[in-house]
């Protein structure tokens, strides 16, 4: 690398840095002192050059046609968190701390814009969601670094690890790293192709790991062969598409999804069971509400599931309420699960320091097959999530809030056998206490 980019370089970092939040620049004025010491000075106007054209906070990379933006954020959340016949030995409170960095380079072409996008978190964590605490001395468990984003685009191909592209609502007006609501809110590996029809309406096209997507396949007797998940390997990518319009009042989205269904022979020689394609529709929809308050939104979302339950995006706390991908029978034969739900949140800004955000969710699901119930204790069961928040801002980039969700489980048609849960029903409920700072 010459000499003046390399010094560029690391005066962009410096500057970057000092802009987020001043906490770089004793880091990189050593290594400012370093280069020097290493490299020959060169004269250098002492200036950054803004990119205009990729938007506010854009710069170029000295030398390069690539223009650079960085960000990220600082998470402090503690947990408070019960459900029914809580553990004593699991922990009521918990603690994470979070730190994001944001890079997004964007590269001009004939053939469009060329753009690398990373999002990474680091955290540490004094305990799992609803479990027991690691009962080891502080700062013994090791800290965990996360992949959110990390993908390439390039007219219309996406590829990498991202959001799903059936996913609409996604939990936009929940807070945290932990608290959920009903609905599909995954990331995973994929790549994807986005045409544009008009300039409001896009339709997308997904293949997508299914990696992340399996819900299991079960034994319709375990009492014979055992709670082993037969799930056979993976064989295929699940294959995703949507149709998005967007528009002043708001956006409207409609998604499916197939998802291969197979198993594993219960019984010997041990063979791939083939239950076909299961499936996933949605359709969603989010308002803008500029006459209640300046950027109030309204999501409602609906979708319906068979053979494809991760779909659902089921909150289920104590692990007890279990909904595979289906059910195999000793002769191979595959029985799929059906569910659907509803999920609705809305978001009002009371002015320009606080907000307050409610959200919901519903969903049911069916796996009514012959001698089911009478190993399992149960014809489906249901999943109840609700919650909200109240927000205070004194800022744009910081916020101090309070939140609070309720999950309910309950299995249908509930009777006790060795392999249902322990309870017909259980509630589970969360307050966090959230503290964040953007730059």
């Amino acid at each position: 690398m010459p000499a003046s980019r390399a010094i560029a370089l690391a005066r962009i970092l410096s500057t970057l840095c000092a802009a987020a939040a001043g906490c770089c620049v004793p880091f990189l004025g050593a290594g400012q002192a370093l280069a020097a010491d290493v490299l020959p000075p060169t004269p250098t106007d002492g200036h950054l050059k803004a990119c205009t054209a990729q938007g506010p906070g854009f710069i170029f990379i000295p030398g390069t046609e690539t223009c650079l933006r960085a960000g990220g954020y600082l998470w402090a959340e503690g947990y408070y968190n019960t459900y029914t016949q809580y553990p004593p030995n699991n922990d009521k409170t918990y603690s994470i701390s979070t730190a994001a960095l944001i890079l997004d380079a964007r590269t001009a072409s004939d053939y469009g814009t060329v753009r690398a996008y990373l999002e990474t978190r680091f955290k540490w964590r004094s305990s799992d969601a609803w479990s027991d605490g690691p009962n080891t001395l502080v700062g013994s468990k090791p800290a965990q670094v996360s992949l959110h984003d990390v993908y390439v685009q390039f007219a219309g191909l996406t590829a990498g690890y991202t959001q799903s592209f059936f996913d609409f609502y996604g939990n936009a007006n929940v807070l945290g790293t932990d608290p959920v609501t009903v609905g599909d809110d995954t990331r995973l590996n994929l790549i994807a192709y986005t045409y544009e029809l008009s300039p409001n309406l896009s339709t997308t096209v997904s293949l997508e790991d299914a990696a992340g997507r399996q819900n299991g396949i079960s034994a319709r007797s375990p009492s014979r062969f055992g709670p082993d998940d037969y799930q056979a390997g993976l064989r295929a990518p699940d294959v995703v598409a949507n149709v998005k319009f967007q528009s002043a009042w708001g956006t409207l989205q409609f998604s499916g999804a197939l998802h291969q269904v197979t198993a594993t022979a219960l019984q010997t020689p041990v063979v791939t069971v083939g239950g076909g394609w299961g499936y996933a529709l949605q359709a969603g929809v989010m308002f803008n509400l500029p006459g209640l308050g300046e950027g109030d939104t309204l999501y409602l979302q609906s979708a319906y599931t068979k053979g494809a339950t991760s779909y659902l995006g089921l909150v289920d706390p104590s692990g007890a309420y279990n909904a595979p991908d289906g059910f195999v029978g000793a002769f191979g034969d595959i029985g799929k699960v059906a569910g659907w739900n509803l999920t609705a949140s809305l978001l009002h800004n009371w002015d320009k320091r606080w907000s307050s955000a409610l959200f919901g969710g519903y969903a049911s699901y069916d796996f009514d097959f012959r001698g089911v119930r009478a190993a399992y204790g149960a014809t489906g069961g249901t999943n109840i999530n609700v919650g909200g928040y109240l927000a205070f801002s004194p800022v744009r980039t910081f916020t101090i809030a309070l939140q609070y969700d309720y999950t309910y489980n309950a299995a249908t048609n509930y009777r006790p056998t060795a392999f249902s849960p322990s309870l017909p029903s259980v509630g589970a409920q969360q307050a966090l206490l959230f503290v964040s700072r953007d730059f």
